[in-house]
């Protein structure tokens, strides 16, 4: 990225949002941080934002720049709190921003919206996943999660699923505009991490931690890979996920194909 850039990162206080204001703030780009809680960096700007309200987008873009140049949704929760609230963080109130903002995205311009390794299995569940996606209305949202979504697990995987397909589709809409394209982490050593092993459980992530090379990822190692996706380097990029999680899901995934792990082995 040349020159100075407005960038706009929500969940900008802690974790992974923390370390991604940061290092554009160390290229010397002017960052907007979204969040209920201030960051600690003042150089941050901070914006409060309840990412639940999805009605208040418009009243939330006009604390903003009117130009945009990147934006990351990088705001998250985890499976333990209530299902219409993981939903909502998650996915809709990362679409519902994204299309507020869109249209002070100029050309070249990027967003980049934090997924994860948990939506892997898109493919296998479009039949739950699309009806989420495609819901616009409050009453359709409500209907469809509740008819969908049985638990805190599932809302967690269906919401990041939806991260990552949506992410595709925007690409296709804004085409010729800005560029859409999502990053999946494992595992993360973040504030975050000890609510996501009690709502998922060790015997799902451990694994994927041994597999990783017996550790999880940095919030670092994660930014790193936003701010390649938002620079001028990634700019045949779009409609993409980025699996960033040391091989571990996909190595998870051929450990069940015989045939594949016998080839790999070899």
């Amino acid at each position: 990225m040349s020159g100075s850039k407005n960038v706009v990162v929500t969940g900008a206080a802690s974790g992974i949002g923390k370390s991604i204001a940061q290092k554009f703030l160390d290229l010397g780009h002017k960052v907007w941080g979204l969040d209920l809680n201030a960051p600690e960096n003042k150089s941050v700007s901070y914006v409060y934002a309840n990412l639940t309200n999805r009605l208040g987008m418009t009243e939330l873009a006009q604390q903003l720049p009117s130009r945009i140049d990147v934006l990351v949704n990088a705001a998250g929760v985890s499976g333990l709190l209530p299902i219409p609230t993981v939903l909502d963080v998650n996915f809709y109130g990362l679409r519902a921003l994204t299309r507020e903002l869109a249209p002070r995205i100029p050309e070249g311009g990027v967003v980049v919206n934090i997924a994860s390794t948990s939506g892997w299995f898109w493919r296998d569940h479009l039949d739950d996943l699309l009806p989420i996606i495609q819901a616009e209305s409050d009453d359709e949202i409500q209907s469809v999660v509740a008819e969908r979504v049985q638990d805190g697990y599932g809302a967690y995987a269906r919401s990041k699923e939806a991260v990552v397909v949506w992410s595709a589709m925007a690409a296709q809409e804004y085409l010729g505009r800005f560029r859409v394209n999502s990053v999946s982490p494992g595992p993360v050593q973040t504030p975050l991490l000890d609510e996501f092993y009690e709502a998922m459980g060790h015997e799902e992530l451990d694994p994927l931690t041994a597999r990783a090379g017996g550790r999880n990822a940095f919030p670092e190692e994660i930014a790193d890979v936003v701010l390649f996706l938002a620079s001028d380097g990634a700019r045949w990029i779009n409609g993409t996920d980025v699996p960033v999680d040391n091989s571990a899901e996909i190595s998870e995934f051929l450990a069940g194909k015989d045939f594949i792990a016998k080839l790999v082995s070899k």
